[in-house]
Parts: structure tokens; C-alpha cells; sequence
């Protein structure tokens, strides 16, 4: 076995022992970052900016150390707020957040943000569609520049606007939409293959990323 494909195990092997719902110790973080950097110089596809169809799909998080204040210290499952999850541009809310996945499409350069959450009762689910837009960087072929500027809660079952309010205890009739200037991020697609994707974010975090079948949520992919 190569050293690649031992990383790449034993990388595999650690997030699948991760209790998602338990914050992982700052050790463990270390430790998955310092096989991280091993495995890195290993990528196949040292220029993801260059080689577009191979970054492109629907990616599920196993692992996210987020690198801001209001979500690193929390599991990928944790409770939080509508307006944490929306830059500030959805009304307050109280959300219990359980998938992350990320979707990335090269033909619109789509880079979307979806993460599946319920309520605060948990008898209503919703799905957060962060878009984006990504371009390259002429200095790091690994760097993405993202320009995320619209975000949107969505019924997963088919509610209605006002039942979705009511359900998540948003008053009145405040947009469940809305669009906003893009802040500058970027993140680096560190390694990739078919199905394994490292990135190292602007903000400080690092994230674990595997490819997943399910299609495409907020844009058309079945890969």
C-alpha cells in the first residue's frame, strides 16, 4: 500500500470514529490536522482550479473545524441560530443543525453552502442553501475564491412560507430569502480525488469532505 492510500486510511478511519454529536478534543483536532498535511502533498490533482470536473459534486462534511468564533467550538451536529447560519441576514432563530454538504458545479461555478436543520422542536425540517460563486486564483491554482451572496430557508417537506414562520417562530412575513453583498472568502482545495476532498479555509478552519451519490439540492448534479 502506498503512503497515500495509508493516509487516506487512516484519515477515513478517524472521522468515522468521530462521535458527530461530541466536539471533538483539541488533541484529536491535531491529530486529524497533522495527517491532513501529510496527505496533502499527495494529491492527485495538484491544480483544482484547472481541473474543475474532478472538485465538482455533492460532498457531505465529516469533519469541520469552522475557524470562527461562533461556531468552533461545536460538533457538526449542534444547536445554534438561523441568524449565525446566514451571516446575519435571516431573522433570529433557534436551529438544530445535523448534515452539511457542499455543493460545487463547474458550468455556473456554483459553490453552495446546504446545510439540513430542524427546528427547534425537531418536528420540522429545512435545508439552509448558502450560494455561492467561485473563481480562481492566478497566484494558488488550489485557492477558491468564493463570492457566497444569497441565502435561503427551505422546507424540506413542501411547507408553505407562512407555515415554515410558523414552525421556526419567525413573526410576521420577514423574507425567508434574501440576497446581500459577497464578503471575500476562499478556500483551498488542499487534496482531492474521487472521492476525498481536504480544504483549508480562509477563516483558519480545515475541513474533511467525502463524495456522496445523493443528487444535488441546490443545483442539478447526480454525481
Amino acid at each position: 500500500m502506498s503512503t497515500k492510500e495509508e493516509l487516506k486510511n487512516q484519515i477515513l478511519k478517524f472521522v468515522a470514529g468521530l462521535d458527530e454529536q461530541v466536539l471533538p478534543t483539541e488533541a484529536e483536532r491535531d491529530e486529524l490536522r497533522a495527517l491532513c498535511d501529510q496527505l496533502c502533498p499527495h494529491t492527485p490533482t495538484p491544480r483544482p482550479i484547472d481541473n474543475q470536473e474532478v472538485a465538482e459534486g455533492v460532498w457531505v462534511t465529516r469533519f469541520a473545524s469552522f475557524g470562527v468564533k461562533h461556531s468552533e467550538g461545536q460538533p457538526l451536529q449542534h444547536d445554534t441560530n438561523l441568524t449565525f447560519q446566514s451571516f446575519g441576514k435571516l431573522p433570529s432563530a433557534p436551529v438544530r443543525v445535523h448534515k452539511l454538504h457542499q455543493e460545487i458545479e463547474q458550468s455556473s461555478k456554483a459553490y453552495n453552502n446546504v446545510v439540513f436543520v430542524s427546528n427547534a422542536a425537531g418536528d420540522t425540517d429545512a435545508i439552509i442553501v448558502m450560494e455561492g460563486v467561485y473563481s480562481g486564483d492566478d497566484e494558488n491554482p488550489q485557492r477558491y475564491s468564493v463570492a457566497f451572496q444569497k441565502v435561503s430557508l427551505k422546507s424540506a417537506n413542501g411547507l408553505s412560507d407562512d407555515a415554515m414562520r410558523a414552525a421556526f417562530g419567525i413573526e410576521g412575513d420577514a423574507p425567508l430569502s434574501k440576497e446581500f453583498r459577497p464578503p471575500k472568502l476562499h478556500s483551498d482545495i488542499v487534496y482531492v480525488d474521487d472521492d476525498l476532498r481536504i480544504n483549508y479555509g480562509g477563516l483558519g478552519g480545515f475541513y474533511v469532505l467525502q463524495r456522496t451519490t445523493e443528487p444535488g439540492f441546490s443545483v442539478p448534479l447526480n454525481h
